[in-house]
């Protein structure tokens, strides 16, 4: 892995354009957006650093409090110089990560092609059917068999031997029960196929190509904005160092991506968001039994509870680990129900009532880990 870093010291250099540069270039950059018909964004590490997740390809001497990237610190065989990272299932999304799902939400952004496998796009709130997600996703699980894919809120990959994607989990359709496998693409892996041709199609219909966070020089992935520039699009680029593709891009600003998109979304009028997480869960209730279901927000199963506690008047009846979860019981007064989380950002429990007169419900769980509260609301 280590050959993967970057060679000489000039393409490890960093730059910095002048406030005053920068300014002129997001002005530029907003007028493309306001022009452009079919707008996407490139990610690539870069846009996680403020999150407190090291890149790959960053100098030794890098400005970024995450340090060197990881093919640097092999290459270097050096300590690495940190002050700043975060486990990465406790990284929240960053400036970048936020503003681009304000982008999608007011109609100027239509796509994402991402390098990153950080799952924060995901958790930001990109839906999955405007992201294509080229290395894979840490939350992601597939089943070799059917294909049914599985959301986490946990860390699927579970072996360091990039050969082995088994995750130990099964199928949950009982005429299938396959084994599931994490989807993430490792060096000399082949890019699902279905998910690069996605992105290939998203740069057919692009007029332009944000890249930013990206060295630009991971193929075929680097080839997406490159297509745009091929067929006439316009390609801007947001990176400390200079990448590969520059010469084809339209624009470079040298900058830091947060910088760069607070001072887009100010000049758009947009907010950046605020990070949320976001949570449904499904039930269904009749005289004797209940059932809850983790969901995600298209109603495919999301494993993100550890544990539910389910009441029926004072008596405890016991405690179910999984992804669905269900009891026998007798349904004829409310039920208080115990909801447990992984708590990668110190989500407290949540008590959540279910009235005995309810059939069917879904339930919207919103938490902010600024407030520490979670909000409750049934959608149905």
């Amino acid at each position: 892995m280590a050959s993967s870093a970057i060679k000489t010291e000039d393409e490890k250099k960093e730059f910095f354009d002048s406030d005053e540069v920068v300014d002129r270039k997001v002005h530029k950059l907003v007028k493309m957006i306001l022009k452009s018909k079919h707008f996407i964004a490139f990610t690539g590490a870069g846009i996680s650093t403020s999150c407190g997740i090291p890149d790959f390809r960053s100098g030794y001497n890098t400005v970024l409090p995450t340090g060197p990237g990881a093919w640097e610190e092999l290459a270097q065989k050096k300590p690495p110089k940190r002050s700043k990272v975060v486990h990465i299932t406790e990284a929240i999304p960053s400036k970048t990560h936020m503003a681009l799902v304000s982008l999608l939400q007011n109609g100027h952004l239509k796509h994402i092609v991402s390098q990153n496998v950080d799952g924060l796009h995901r958790k930001s709130g990109i839906p999955k059917n405007a992201l294509s997600e080229l290395h894979g996703n840490i939350y992601l699980e597939k089943c070799k068999v059917c294909n049914k894919e599985y959301i986490r809120d946990v860390d699927v990959v579970t072996s360091n031997d990039a050969r082995v994607h088994l995750t130990g989990n099964k199928c949950d359709n009982i005429d299938c029960q396959g084994d599931l496998v994490d989807n993430i693409i490792n060096f000399g892996e082949n890019l699902d196929s279905n998910v690069i041709n996605r992105a290939f199609r998203e740069a057919e219909l692009s007029d332009l190509c944000l890249a930013m966070g990206s060295s630009l020089r991971v193929n075929p992935a680097a080839r997406i904005p490159k297509e745009v520039a091929k067929k006439g699009g316009k390609v801007v680029i947001v990176n400390l160092q200079k990448t590969p593709l520059d010469s084809c891009a339209k624009m470079v600003i040298h900058a830091f991506c947060d910088v760069v998109i607070e001072k887009v979304m100010r000049e758009l009028r947009l907010q950046i968001p605020i990070f949320s997480i976001q949570r449904f869960i499904r039930i269904n209730k009749n005289e004797r039994s209940l059932e809850i279901k983790p969901i995600d927000e298209d109603g495919e199963p999301f494993s993100f509870l550890k544990s539910v506690r389910v009441k029926d008047g004072e008596k405890s009846l016991r405690i179910c680990k999984g992804q669905y979860f269900f009891e026998a019981l007798t349904c004829k007064e409310d039920i208080r129900v115990k909801l447990r989380f992984q708590g990668h950002y110190g989500e407290p429990s949540l008590k959540v009532l279910i009235p005995s007169d309810c059939v069917e419900e879904k339930l919207s769980l919103k938490y902010s880990p600024m407030t520490g509260i979670w909000e409750v609301n049934r959608v149905y």
